[in-house]
């Protein structure tokens, strides 16, 4: 129970409070002692709770100044890591087309808007990363309201171009 309430202290502490893990013994402790009531809430919603928390942990990672191959590393060790350790198989994700099914694409977008700040902050960095113009204030609040659906859709990429590469990290 302490640790369900130190995972959702998560979403509600500020951004700049967040330690967004980088080294190996970091995320072999998540996978080890990380765990939500799977059981209750459904392997589904763990799922969305989980690619969530990868997403804002992106973000975190760019506006701590981490490059973006780096950022994406950390998200995807995250959340290789807690999905292992709550014994979450990435295939009950997915329909049997390859796309995320619609339940946790919807609880990821309401989840990453948790971190809406950060995503606002790190959008013109990803921009700038890229070597692109710094998008318009409107474009910005697009992105930065469609992000967790653009975490899904890289994720359903990654899923149909290589299953294998994706399961066999679990």
């Amino acid at each position: 129970m302490k640790r369900l309430l130190l995972a959702s202290l998560f979403f509600f502490l500020p951004a700049t409070a967040f330690a967004v893990p980088t080294k190996q013994e970091q995320f072999k402790k998540l996978e080890n002692e990380f765990s939500l009531e799977c059981q209750k809430y459904g392997a589904e919603s763990c799922a969305a709770r989980f690619i969530s928390m990868a997403a804002c942990n992106y973000v975190f990672a760019v506006n701590q100044g981490k490059d973006l191959d780096e950022a994406m590393n950390i998200a995807d060790q995250l959340f290789v890591s807690i999905m292992r350790g709550n014994k979450i198989k990435p295939e009950i994700m997915f329909t049997e087309e390859g796309n995320m099914k619609p339940v946790i694409t919807n609880e990821v977008a309401e989840r990453t808007f948790l971190c809406k700040e950060a995503t606002e902050k790190a959008v013109p960095k990803l921009f700038k990363a890229r070597g692109m113009e710094e998008p318009s204030p409107e474009i910005q609040k697009r992105l930065t309201n469609s992000f967790g659906y653009w975490w899904i859709s890289t994720i359903e990429t990654i899923y149909k171009q290589g299953k294998n590469q994706l399961v066999n990290h679990f």
